[in-house]
């Protein structure tokens, strides 16, 4: 019996090797057979340069989406395309209308620059929004922080556990947190924190950044170091606040004295001006 199953696996081991080696001779005679062909060329430089550019500028957009809030990449996708199909309705609409052809190529060229150029600067001032907005909620952040330390957890592992918890309070800040700390693992805090700073260049973010990694190089302790952080930058909220309501009445006073005094004026001279034209003309 263990005869019988030594011959029938030394035969199914022969079968395999050999029906191996002419899948291999076969695959090589097909390929050398598709370079020898006479149609066949090599991609050219230009094609790699365009393909090299697409995917360098298709991973800039999708940077651009991220930076705007819209966490799914796979819009990139569709951000060109629908541009194309948003020219080209526009186009077709302004060949069916029945204008001269002047006011067509207008229509056409300013449709055409709106349609190319207003999307990226929504998309830009979206991301601005978004970048004010979420380093306006770092002194939560931190005082979470601040609270995950005094436990005794690590910076590191107080951005993982808050990378998770922040999903229902920001889903913003939760992913520039999840960020950081997949970050970290990689590249080491410093550095994720770094990067934190260049996708949110606001004076908040770096004074964050900067306490942070002091206190990696120095090792002090953090956890009131970042209270009294969160404190002072809600103190800077206030000011700005207050900064801006006081500078309101100074921008009252244009359209006070443009739709209300001026008008008062013409109501209270109008009579008299009338009456002297009167007068004169009689």
């Amino acid at each position: 019996m263990i005869t019988f199953i030594a011959i029938v696996v030394f035969v199914g081991a022969s079968v395999f090797f050999v029906v191996d080696s002419y899948q291999r001779q076969k695959r090589a005679a097909r390929v050398e057979q598709y370079l020898k062909e006479e149609d066949f060329r090599p991609p050219s430089k230009v094609s790699m340069l365009l393909l090299r550019f697409g995917n360098k500028h298709r991973k800039e957009l999708e940077n651009k989406f991220l930076e705007a809030g819209f966490y799914n990449k796979e819009l990139a996708k569709f951000y060109f395309p629908i541009k194309l199909i948003a020219v080209g309705v526009l186009v077709s609409a302004s060949m069916v209308t029945e204008m001269e052809w002047q006011s067509k190529m207008l229509t056409i060229l300013f449709g055409f620059v709106a349609v190319i150029v207003v999307p990226d600067i929504l998309l830009d001032l979206k991301r601005k929004t978004l970048i004010s907005s979420t380093s306006s909620k770092l002194p939560y952040l931190l005082d979470m922080l601040s609270v995950c330390v005094q436990t005794g957890m690590t910076i590191e592992a107080s951005f993982d556990y808050l990378s998770k918890e922040l999903d229902s309070f920001d889903k913003d800040l939760c992913y520039q947190v999840k960020r950081t700390a997949e970050s970290s693992k990689i590249k080491g805090l410093e550095s994720a924190l770094n990067d934190l700073s260049d996708r949110l260049p606001t004076p908040e973010v770096r004074s964050f950044v900067l306490t942070v990694i002091q206190n990696l190089q120095y090792g002090t302790s953090i956890a009131q170091v970042l209270s009294d952080l969160a404190e002072d930058m809600r103190k800077i909220q206030l000011l700005t606040i207050e900064e801006k309501v006081g500078k309101l009445s100074s921008k009252m006073g244009v359209p006070l004295i443009l739709f209300i005094m001026f008008p008062i004026v013409v109501l209270i001279l109008a009579p008299a001006v009338i009456q002297m034209s009167a007068n004169i003309g009689g």
